[in-house]
Formats: C-alpha cells, sequence, structure tokens
C-alpha cells in the first residue's frame, strides 16, 4: 500500500455539528467548502490548504469530548500573540496561553479547546 502524502482529511464527529462548524467557520476563520445533509453522508467540510477538514454527526458520539487529551489538531498562524487576543475575544477556554516552542527556535504554541471540549493547538511566530 502506498498512502499519497499530499491529500488528507480530518474529521470531528460531533451530536451538534452544525454549531461546531460554525464556530470553526466564525472563530478560526476556515473556510467553508461544501456541505452534505444526505441520509447517510452528512457533513460540513471547510478548505484546509489542500486538505478538508469537515465534522459531521455520528449516532455514537453525544455530549462534550470524553477524552479531549487523545488527539489534538494543531494549526499554523502567523503571529500567535494576535490571535490570542482574538482568540480572547471569543471566550475561548485555554488550556496553556503562548509559550515557547519547547524544542527552541522562534515558534510559540498555544493551546485550547473547541466547544465539544477537543483540544486545539496553534503554532507560530510570537
Amino acid at each position: 500500500m502506498k498512502i499519497n502524502n499530499t491529500k488528507l482529511a480530518i474529521g470531528l464527529w460531533s451530536d451538534n455539528y452544525k454549531e461546531l462548524a460554525k464556530w470553526y467557520q466564525d472563530v478560526l476563520g476556515l473556510p467553508f467548502r461544501q456541505a452534505s445533509e444526505l441520509p447517510t453522508d452528512t457533513f460540513i467540510a471547510f478548505d484546509f490548504g489542500e486538505n478538508w477538514f469537515w465534522i459531521a454527526p455520528h449516532d455514537k458520539v453525544q455530549g462534550k469530548s470524553k477524552d479531549p487529551y487523545r488527539i489534538m489538531i494543531e494549526f499554523y498562524v502567523e503571529n500567535i500573540k494576535e490571535t490570542y487576543e482574538e482568540l480572547k475575544s471569543h471566550n475561548v477556554e485555554f488550556i496553556a496561553e503562548p509559550f515557547p516552542d519547547p524544542l527552541g527556535g522562534d515558534g510559540w504554541c498555544m493551546t485550547f479547546k473547541d466547544p465539544d471540549g477537543n483540544l486545539l493547538q496553534m503554532y507560530g511566530k510570537k
């Protein structure tokens, strides 16, 4: 098997997928790609570079994430400080406020939760 390493789709299941997708679009600014409400394929998808980021309902997912530390999605931004201030204005719950990249260099990170409790991280210049 050979996986095409230039294409990737990341998906989140949610029992409140429309509201969660609205948050990703309004707060994080992900550009809408397409949506489907077919009985066997319901989702809201966003462009993520050449990749997809989608949010969809699942009958086995109820409420907030029960194990938010299992996976973390990282987004790259130009300026951590500006992004931090913008996210604060949206009352985002931070797990870690901006801190220097533990591996060194000039990168900075911050970690926060989406409305379903999934962990997200931003990485970029201070």
